[in-house]
């Protein structure tokens, strides 16, 4: 009886399926009058505020789309032009229902609502890092710029460089999608070095960690307040030196003007005068 009793639990344990969770989880709402074909936008991505029913996410994320309509819509994988691919389908949301689609794949997935074709949409699928682009565009002539590699339960939405401070200042922007609150940004060497210190929404934190590896420091911000705004990096140094830089340019340039001036000088009154009779 014993072993009739082991075998039952140990069957039950095989029997029950591993739970797999997503990495996060994102809310596109469907407003009210989305019937409209006139209303100013049909859907609300609380990941980042957008309302042309684009988002992008990471492998293993999730999306629910909720219907705060009045009337009955769909989210349907394809396009008006094309019909349903067949990857995706809600049939009919109720209003106050909602779809959610789990994405375990890398692409791009179109989608639109079948009984309301203009209503449509894009889901990019990306692995890995989210990118914060064109980092130091804003500072010198702008030749100079980094797409930044983060994992964040947020968006890391722009970054301001300030030459005087060696720091980089990001900007939070949306709701937190899962309890990791922790930050992990590649930070290339040639960019910002030495992290010195980190401060959010001004206050300094000490839970942070850094390590180097192939010309890039690999920071770790640790329990980040979900309603944070800002994170402050200072290093000890920032690039390009702009301000040193600019300056060493102009007095090479001034010393150059003037040892050409001199030469050419010297040899306008060193030069003989020809005479002629």
């Amino acid at each position: 009886m014993r072993n009739f009793i082991l075998f039952i639990l140990i069957f039950t344990i095989i029997s029950i399926p591993p739970v797999v969770y997503a990495e996060s989880i994102y809310d596109i709402n469907i407003p009210s009058g989305s019937a409209d074909s006139n209303a100013p936008f049909h859907w609300i991505s609380e990941k980042d505020g957008d309302t042309s029913g684009f988002i992008e996410i990471l492998v293993n994320d999730e999306i629910h789309w909720k219907n705060g309509d009045t009337v009955s819509h769909t989210v349907t994988s394809g396009t008006p032009q094309n019909g349903p691919t067949g990857v995706f389908d809600s049939g009919k949301i109720n209003p106050g229902g909602l779809f959610m689609k789990k994405f375990t794949e890398i692409g791009k997935f179109p989608y639109y609502c079948t009984i309301h074709p203009w209503r449509e949409g894009l889901v990019n699928v990306v692995s890995g890092y989210s990118i914060l682009p064109r980092v130091g565009a804003d500072v010198g002539d702008g030749s100079k710029t980094f797409d930044l590699e983060y994992k964040f339960n947020r968006i890391l939405n722009q970054a301001t460089i300030d030459e005087n401070s060696k720091s980089i200042t990001l900007e939070l922007k949306g709701k937190t999608m899962n309890e990791d609150n922790n930050l992990l940004i590649i930070l290339p060497s040639s960019l910002i070095s030495g992290i010195s210190s980190i401060t959010i929404d001004g206050v300094s934190s000490e839970k942070f960690t850094q390590n180097f590896e192939d010309n890039n420091t690999i920071l770790v911000i640790d329990e980040i307040p979900p309603y944070a705004k800002s994170i402050a990096i200072q290093g000890t140094t920032i690039i390009p030196e702009f301000q040193e830089f600019t300056l060493l340019t102009l007095v090479i340039s001034f010393v150059a003007v003037i040892l050409i001036s001199k030469k050419v000088k010297t040899k306008t009154l060193t030069e003989p005068k020809i005479f002629n009779f």
